[in-house]
């Protein structure tokens, strides 16, 4: 027999034991985790184990909705030639485990057996908070600050359940480059932070499924979780959407300094949000006049950065989408109000 052939034998062999070897570790793995896992909540899960790879996990859900992609050039966090498809590629390639439909998927191109079980706690707790029913009001912020309590305590609990030591996360620096992926990691960091409070208060984090943040200032700053801080509700019309803390925080950290951001972010008291095909428009609510002034100077200065100002209002032109954005003060609020312009 020809040794090429020979050799290729040998190297399907291989690589099937290898394979195979893979799948039986994952396996074994995951079996020891599931039992300590329904130890500790003192529960039966037993979900079913998939075992897939990173082109089934792009296949499976590299679509995406045009309207994100446009949300987030309009507000000047991506660029205007930047691919969203390879963003949302790139984010799906890094899975390492997922749950879907009552069942753990793990992606094996991305196995790591010392990481692993701490992997397999966090799923199932994302399987354990089911029983919670944890909704939010369906807008941008709430959404965000339903990933927080999701993630931040999968991500806490399976710290605790891997023996690690667990302490509070800083944000990294925002930058233009970096914000829009910060922004969709903000939710893992931020409830990471607050399910620390819980746990250490209440030596679990039940209370924080049963009650969960209802924003994302809740989030960020937990002192006002367990008060119960509430918000203004802003309109715009009939439209309630609502952007936040922290999308305020990145909108001005991408294109300024952060201290300033962080700043003019805190004084966030509600807003609404509306986003067409002509442009977009956001009405913010600041605690007082001296917040809205900061605020009012701060996406002034970020303005001028990025446009140039005639007419009282900034062109932006070039790296981001063209539009035209005026900037108003009255009182406690700030109106930010954009053009697209025709290219």
């Amino acid at each position: 027999m020809n040794w090429r052939i020979l050799s290729l034998i040998f190297l399907t062999a291989l690589v099937l034991a290898c394979t195979t070897q893979t799948d039986a570790d994952i396996r074994k793995n995951y079996d020891g985790a599931l039992k300590t896992f329904n130890a500790f909540r003192n529960t039966d899960l037993n979900p079913e184990l998939k075992i897939v790879d990173t082109e089934w996990v792009i296949e499976k859900w590299g679509s995406y909705d045009q309207k994100d992609e446009v949300f987030y050039k309009a507000m000047m966090l991506l660029p205007a030639n930047y691919s969203f498809k390879k963003a949302k590629e790139h984010d799906l390639s890094s899975f390492v485990a997922f749950t879907w439909e009552g069942k753990i998927y793990v992606v094996k191109d991305n196995f790591n057996e010392e990481t692993f079980r701490r992997t397999v706690y966090h799923e199932l707790e994302h399987l354990y908070q089911e029983r919670f029913n944890i909704t939010s009001d369906g807008t941008f912020d709430g959404e965000k600050a339903k990933a927080s309590t999701i993630e931040g305590d999968a991500k806490l609990i399976s710290r605790v359940l891997a023996g690690e030591n667990y302490t509070k996360e800083s944000l990294s620096e925002i930058d233009e480059e970096n914000a829009y992926f910060l922004l969709g990691y903000a939710p893992y960091l931020f409830g990471y932070n607050l399910a620390i409070e819980v746990f250490n208060r209440t030596n679990d984090t039940v209370s924080l499924l049963k009650r969960p943040p209802t924003t994302m200032e809740q989030v960020i700053h937990p002192e006002k979780y367990f008060a119960g801080e509430g918000f203004e509700r802003v309109s715009i019309g009939d439209n309630q959407n609502r952007l936040g803390e922290l999308f305020m925080l990145f909108f001005l950290g991408a294109h300024t300094d952060d201290s300033i951001a962080w700043v003019a972010a805190e004084g966030w008291n509600g807003d609404a949000y509306t986003l067409n095909d002509t442009g977009w428009q956001w009405k913010i609510s600041f605690d007082s006049r001296k917040d809205a002034v900061e605020f009012y100077y701060a996406v002034n200065n970020m303005l001028k950065i990025l446009g140039n100002f005639e007419d009282g209002q900034y062109t932006i032109e070039g790296k981001y989408l063209p539009q035209k954005i005026k900037v108003e003060l009255d009182g406690n609020y700030v109106t930010l109000t954009s053009h697209f312009l025709e290219v």
